[in-house]
């Protein structure tokens, strides 16, 4: 684990390096990962007419929506433990997500971060079961409190080894709004952790 680091984003403060404890986040999720390659193109059948701005004032996000991989899910929040390191997704709801609290709120300036589970010893297949299936130009909808939605375009889909997760990258300052899902992937280590993360990259399109 990289030592605790600051950056400033979308008028906040975020700890780097303890989002970097996404990358970790595989050890901590349950099995089922699939280590299958993403896929680089897609449709936009599921496009959502959208009103352009450069950015959107905070508002928390409730819901998270992804046509493409039939994922329509609840959001809770997640936050730093006591070692600053982002906290685990619960594992008694596997089919909610979870937005980093300590960062940018999505379409906010700034990076902000949805983690959830690919799968549980209960649920087979969890929220983001299929994130690693995701391809270019395909939507993310965040529902937001001030009744907004924040309507995002996929990038690209990267699966990162856990000791070679690239945390500037990942969560490097950016200018404009953007957001990464993030799950476990990879394959199974001997004591049956998952040895990478699932993260896709999006970029903000505009609101709903």
């Amino acid at each position: 684990m990289a030592e605790a680091a600051m950056a400033r984003q979308g008028g906040r403060v975020l700890r780097v390096a303890a989002l970097a404890g996404a990358a970790a986040l595989a050890a901590a999720l349950a099995t089922g990962c699939s280590s299958s390659p993403p896929t680089t193109t897609g449709s936009t059948s599921h496009s959502t007419p959208v009103t352009r701005t450069a950015a959107l004032t905070p508002s928390v996000p409730d819901h998270i929506s992804i046509p493409e991989i039939k994922v329509d899910a609840d959001l809770g929040t997640v936050g730093l433990d006591g070692h600053g390191v982002m906290e685990t997704p619960p594992m008694n709801r596997p089919m909610q997500a979870d937005w980093f609290k300590q960062g940018p709120t999505p379409g906010e300036k700034g990076t902000s971060a949805i983690v959830g589970h690919m799968d549980t010893a209960q649920q087979p297949e969890a929220v983001f079961y299929n994130l690693k299936k995701l391809a270019r130009n395909e939507e993310i909808k965040v529902h937001r409190e001030d009744g907004t939605t924040a309507v995002f375009k996929v990038d690209a889909v990267d699966t990162y080894k856990k000791s070679q997760f690239p945390t500037d990258k990942v969560y490097g300052s950016t200018a404009k709004p953007e957001l990464r899902l993030i799950t476990c992937g990879g394959s199974l280590t001997h004591d049956r952790h998952w040895d990478s993360n699932v993260v896709v990259y999006a970029h903000f399109a505009g609101k709903a």
